[in-house]
């Protein structure tokens, strides 16, 4: 069955790209040989790079390539040490590129100066061609694959003298004052905690599992309690990660979580049982039960079902988006699905095992719609950081390293069970993420970088991870509803970061009448926002299930004026139908039309698309489709469908729609169902 499904994969792949992307995913249980055939095809996208006259891979028009080659390394001797037999497996490269990366230039020793904040000696660079820049977040990708390669180092026939060079780079970069405890930088204790790590497993050294351990408790003892007097603690109230130490009377935006971020800190933790294992003495129980708060809050709060983040980032359009970011990110996937004594629900091995199935799936379903690799950003999104010419061929090879990981691992050994839906809320920092098979979304009350936020959703993609209302937008562009007198908007439910916003917000979740901070959806999750200032009020009130989204709004005008409750769709080939009881649906068009007699719209995106059953409109009510300015952060929002009624001075009106998102265009639902059962 498997290997039928694997066929399936490459077959589809194939395929041209309008029917790669048909069907998305299989939903199915994947075990090593799929696992290996991922990477076994994401070595094609990668071999090009090889060169074999330096023995190293160089990415696209660069030489900065040492990240690079550990993916490829540590792939490389994973596949050597599972007796995989593919493309992935090159044992030569593995001798090739382990004694480039444990020499000069990679490789720095004393007496080297250290220059500046991130310059360490000894400690890897960028390039095995000349000297490199220097970061943190280096040496344990490198320390990593050299601890593959030298697991490896039997099979793959490596000499004594290399095993022994490969022992101490790690060893000394480890014990080195850059990463020895009690260094740390900001709130990300996993880099130091990863080579403390990889040390202790190629020197048997004791002395890195304690380091290892008081990293540990630093964070736990700081996750709640600041760790420095007049900051932040590390985790906001919801037990989202705080990307940097802020003042302690910080509030709203600047606790927004760094999806990608908080991941690649959560993974410091996945050497733990393994620590225990080798003598390490456990974390204080109260320590280790906030960790497993944080996992928790982590799969609920970070991933959505279709293996892809359910990606907010205080860093914005910095690294938001960026295919590299998922790659790397897949590291607290790994994580949450090897915890033992860290985890945080029962479930959450086999739920966290069906997740990264997904993303494999999700990765090559996104990967057919650029043509086989994917791009730098997604979806038109432009990434501050990112690196349009060698991110394409670098996240094909953090994926191919993922993948071996998930094979290493066992991962597919394990029963993997779809799980239900879930959310995760961080109080004060306003937001909410939910997600399920069908779809996945958030409400986020106010980005504060980039343009999008209110009591609206931000965002709303399908079970597949396409988007289909787009990716984050305000105004016109974004879910929401507006008041407007005399042509100009006075009061709007969605208005982003660059529209003032006079007068007062509320907002609460409860879900069967308690606030519980993070679970799954069962029944009952309920969100209300309202805003409200001289021109009037309008009140959110936004329902969750495992299938479908019930948004109730209620408005109320000080004047007379216009409400128009707005619909938006993703893509350039976007189109909006409306179907009325007995008649074909038909193309709404800029000119309005009545919404009397209308059971719902049918919004398709350029993949996949939503249904909007509109269960209660007020009479007098027109529809009319208008095109919309996407900003940067949903730039292919091009269209919107409005839904727009009169309100009298002192009036009040409401407007109850429930949204199906599709993974294939939409389509009228047969046998009579209603689109508001």
């Amino acid at each position: 069955m498997r290997a039928r499904i694997a066929a399936l994969v490459v077959a589809a792949l194939l395929l041209p790209a309008a029917s790669a992307v048909a069907a998305p995913t299989t939903g199915a249980q994947l075990g090593d040989a799929d696992y290996w055939a991922f990477a076994d095809r994401r070595q094609a996208d990668v071999e090009p790079q090889w060169r074999a006259d330096l023995g190293v891979y160089l990415p696209p028009q660069s030489i900065d390539d040492v990240r690079l080659d550990a993916n490829m390394l540590l792939t490389h001797a994973t596949a050597a040490l599972a007796g995989h037999q593919g493309p992935s497996r090159k044992d030569d490269r593995v001798l090739l590129l382990a004694r480039a990366l444990t020499r000069f230039p990679a490789y720095l020793q004393p007496p080297d100066p250290n220059t500046n904040g991130q310059t360490h000696v000894p400690g890897w660079t960028s390039s095995t061609q000349r000297r490199g820049g220097q970061h943190v977040a280096v040496d344990p990708q490198v320390a990593e694959a050299l601890t593959a390669a030298w697991e490896a180092r039997d099979v793959v026939e490596m000499p004594a003298d290399l095993a022994l060079r490969i022992q101490q780079t790690i060893s000394d970069v480890a014990a080195s004052p850059f990463f020895r405890y009690p260094a740390m930088l900001l709130t990300q204790f996993n880099w130091h905690a990863d080579m403390d790590a990889f040390a202790a497993r190629v020197t048997g050294n004791p002395s890195f599992l304690q380091d290892y351990r008081l990293q540990l408790m630093r964070f736990a003892k700081g996750a709640k309690t600041p760790i420095v007097a007049g900051r932040t603690p590390y985790l906001n109230k919801g037990l989202g990660m705080i990307y940097a130490p802020r003042r302690a009377d910080a509030s709203g935006p600047a606790r927004l979580s760094s999806s990608e971020y908080e991941n690649l800190v959560f993974s410091g933790l996945r050497h733990y049982d393994w620590a225990i294992s080798k003598g390490m003495a456990p974390l204080p129980a109260a320590q280790e039960t906030i960790l497993r708060k944080w996992a928790q809050r982590v799969l609920f709060g970070d991933w959505t079902h279709a293996g892809y983040l359910n990606w907010d980032t205080s860093l914005g359009t910095r690294r938001w988006q960026l295919t590299r970011y998922w790659g790397f990110a897949q590291q607290g996937l790994l994580t949450l699905a090897t915890a033992r004594r860290l985890a945080a629900v029962p479930g959450q091995a086999a739920w966290t095992a069906w997740i990264a199935d997904r993303g494999l799936e999700t990765y090559e379903h996104l990967a057919a719609q650029y043509g086989g690799k994917l791009p730098s950003a997604l979806w038109d999104v432009k990434g501050r950081d990112g690196a349009p010419v060698q991110d394409p061929v670098f996240s094909a090879s953090r994926m191919e390293a993922h993948a071996a990981r998930l094979a290493q691992l066992q991962i597919g050994a394990r029963q993997a069970e779809q799980p239900p839906g879930w959310y995760a809320y961080d109080p004060d920092a306003g937001r909410l993420a939910v997600s399920s098979g069908r779809y996945s979304t958030a409400i986020v009350l106010r980005h504060p970088t980039d343009d999008y936020g209110g009591v609206e959703l931000a965002r709303l993609l399908s079970g597949a991870g396409d988007p289909v209302s787009g990716t984050g937008g305000s105004g016109r562009a974004a879910f929401g509803l507006d008041l407007s007198r005399g042509g100009r908007v006075v009061l709007d439910t969605q208005p982003g970061l660059r529209v003032s916003r006079r007068g007062a917000t509320t907002f609460t979740v409860r879900r069967g009448g308690r606030l519980d901070l993070r679970g799954v959806l069962g029944n009952g999750l309920v969100a209300a926002g309202t805003v409200s200032n001289a021109a009037g009020s309008a009140t959110v009130t936004t329902r969750f299930g495992e299938q479908s989204i019930v948004v109730t709004r209620r408005v109320r005008a000080a004047r007379d004026g216009i409400a128009t409750v707005r619909f938006p769709v993703w893509g350039s080939e976007s189109g909006v139908r409306v179907v009325r009881s007995g008649r074909a649906p038909g193309t709404l068009r800029s000119a309005a039309v009545p919404a009397k007699g209308a059971q719902g719209l049918l919004l398709r995106a350029d993949h996949g698309g939503y249904r909007v059953g509109l269960c209660t409109v007020p009479s007098g009510a027109r529809l009319r489709l208008a095109g919309a300015d996407g900003p940067a952060t949903s730039r292919l929002t091009r269209r919107v469908a409005l839904l727009s009624f009169p309100l009298r001075k002192g009036q009040e009106r409401t407007v109850s729609v429930r949204l199906v998102t599709t993974d294939d265009a939409p389509a009228p639902l047969g046998g009579g169902a209603r689109m508001c059962p």
